[in-house]
């Protein structure tokens, strides 16, 4: 197993929860056909993401010699993290942060509008790219940025704790006054949750 360093790791979450804010932002902005911001966040960033990729990758790393158990380990990985995220956003904020009974690709085989089929299937082949591709991309940037790392990690860590702790407070005052979120949030225009 390879070894990495701590700021190895702290960069490569950020990095994933980047890429991954940008795919969906890009994907969600296109079917709505406006600016959608599929962050929790106000910057951008998907924790999730991050945390599960990190996952995939050192579940998946010993399996690298056959892709197609490392598809169906990224298709259960992603499924059961992005149901239990789910899960957490609506009891923690009341809220439905996303809801796959809204989409004509995926509203024929979902699970409580929290999970679907295609979603799943998708995760699976994010999981090769990760594993096969990606991870080792973003490690070269990771090497190329050297002693810098520090800095560019602490700069992550500062602005994604400091918009945590400011986006968390918002939503929680809001809905404690019964205001609707809009403009950055991305579930401004979702249903509540009971």
């Amino acid at each position: 197993m390879e070894q990495f360093s701590i700021q190895q790791i702290i960069f490569m979450f950020f990095f994933l929860s980047c890429t991954g804010w940008l795919l969906e932002t890009v994907q969600e902005s296109l079917v709505r056909h406006q600016f959608i911001n599929k962050g929790f966040f106000r910057g951008p960033y998907v924790p999730v993401h991050g945390i599960g990729g990190i996952f995939i990758y050192f579940l998946t790393f010993s399996l690298k010699s056959y892709p197609v158990l490392v598809c169906f380990v990224g298709i259960a990985i992603g499924t059961v993290v992005e149901y239990l995220t789910s899960i957490f956003l609506e009891k923690c904020f009341k809220v439905k942060c996303w809801d796959y009974t809204t989409y004509p690709h995926t509203k024929w085989c979902h699970f409580q509008g929290r999970i679907c089929l295609t979603i799943s299937l998708f995760f699976g082949i994010i999981t090769l790219f990760i594993v096969y591709f990606y991870w080792d991309f973003a490690l070269t940037v990771a090497d190329f940025l050297g002693n810098y790392i520090w800095v560019v990690d602490g700069i992550f860590m500062t602005l994604f704790f400091t918009d945590g702790i400011f986006s968390c407070t918002s939503i929680i005052k809001a809905k404690k006054k019964n205001i609707q979120i809009k403009s950055w949030a991305v579930f401004s225009d979702s249903p509540e949750v009971p």
